[in-house]
């Protein structure tokens, strides 16, 4: 059965919801280092809906966190404005020039960590992310 959290879109609620993860992934049995990434992956995810997503905004943000066999899921979901994120393009480049790039690698770095990254708009409004790392068990 899975883990069913819930939470404020608030920075400082980061660190607790990071925390709940990881309690949550160890509880079913998962490596810690398919925890640690996946938690990296959903801190950067949640990030991001909190800063652009609800733009300050008091919201929601729900997640879940199960296991498929020896696959990890995390679902993030939350009532902030439709949006994509994988259709944003990921960097051609990480460096240009010898000038470290600021900023902005967040989805970048998420969808490295991660074995697949789901996105779909939900029914009544908002947005659910599953992120999915295999052989996690």
């Amino acid at each position: 059965m899975p883990a069913s959290l819930t939470f404020n879109a608030d920075l400082r609620s980061l660190k607790q919801i990071r925390r709940s993860i990881i309690d949550a992934a160890s509880c079913i049995g998962a490596r810690r280092d398919c925890i640690d990434d996946i938690v990296y992956a959903a801190n950067e995810l949640i990030t991001n809906t909190i800063t652009y997503g609800y733009s300050g905004q008091v919201g929601p943000i729900w997640i879940e966190v199960w296991n498929e066999g020896d696959t990890l899921l995390v679902s993030i979901r939350d009532a902030a404005p439709a949006f994509n994120p994988l259709s944003v393009p990921l960097p051609r480049h990480l460096f240009a020039h010898g000038q470290q790039r600021a900023g902005g690698l967040g989805l970048f770095l998420s969808r490295s960590l991660l074995d697949d990254l789901q996105y779909r708009t939900l029914p009544h409004g908002g947005n659910e992310l599953i992120l999915i790392k295999r052989h996690a068990f």
